[in-house]
């Protein structure tokens, strides 16, 4: 359960934390996330839908919150950089006695949609893949 939970944890992670680009728009965003390695883990959808507010704020500073996101999560600070409109990032998170190997990537088409890709390797098991598409669905809710 710990392993799903830092798994699920890097998920929203890499996707919350990436949508905080300054060229993306605060707002709620509409995340459709896709497991599409085999098989997915206990208590995880191979597919969901989850909306996120994105402030002013977050959208400051992507490099900063997905530094403070990985620590809550239990992760190293992540390696991060650019490349042109794709950042890329790499991390490893403690699940226990287990060390996780995290790594992924981020695209952003315009200001109101963006992908992303990550993996996530447990030494010895099968790599968790999770693939998202996000998209801005208007201002936050109050």
């Amino acid at each position: 359960m710990k392993k799903t939970s830092i798994i699920l944890g890097l998920a929203l992670t890499a996707l919350g934390s990436q949508a905080m680009a300054a060229d993306l728009k605060p707002g709620e965003w509409e995340i459709k996330r896709t497991i599409t390695s085999e098989p997915a883990p206990p208590g995880m959808d191979k597919e969901a839908t989850y909306t996120r507010c994105l402030t002013a704020k977050e959208a400051d500073d992507i490099e900063r919150t997905t530094r403070q996101a990985s620590l809550r999560n239990g992760c190293d600070s992540p390696e991060m950089d650019w490349d042109g409109d794709t950042l890329e990032w790499t991390t490893r998170c403690q699940a226990g006695d287990r060390s996780l190997d995290s790594s992924g990537a981020m695209t952003l088409e315009d200001d109101q949609y963006y992908t992303s890709r990550m993996t996530t390797r447990a030494q010895g098991e099968q790599p968790l893949t999770i693939e998202e598409e996000a998209r801005w669905a208007g201002p936050c809710d109050s």
